[in-house]
């Protein structure tokens, strides 16, 4: 399994324009081959987001990366409508899960 992380500042609306984003494209990524979960943390002190998606495989979360589909979560331009802004883009392998 594979987890792509987005780590971003919320902009002048806060989390309303991330949430609305999700809210629009999860439903499209839950139909995508290898979808496995999501998930939104933010933190209102900081501003701070975490986005947080898992993939059954590499290749299936490089489709979405790539722009393969509705995803709430398919790259950097995509934040930027929520308001995001000051973000970076890792990819792990998920080593445990309980």
């Amino acid at each position: 399994m594979f987890a792509r992380v987005i780590t971003a500042q919320a902009g002048a609306e806060g989390f309303d324009g991330t949430i609305r984003l999700a809210e629009q494209q999860l439903p499209g990524a839950r139909e995508m081959p290898g979808f496995a979960g999501y998930y939104l943390l933010t933190d209102a002190e900081t501003g701070k987001v975490v986005i947080i998606s898992l993939w059954e495989t590499r290749e299936q979360l490089d489709a979405v990366t790539a722009g393969g589909g509705s995803s709430g979560i398919r790259g950097q331009h995509e934040s930027a409508k929520a308001g995001l802004t000051a973000q970076h883009l890792e990819t792990y392998e998920v080593t445990m899960r309980a």
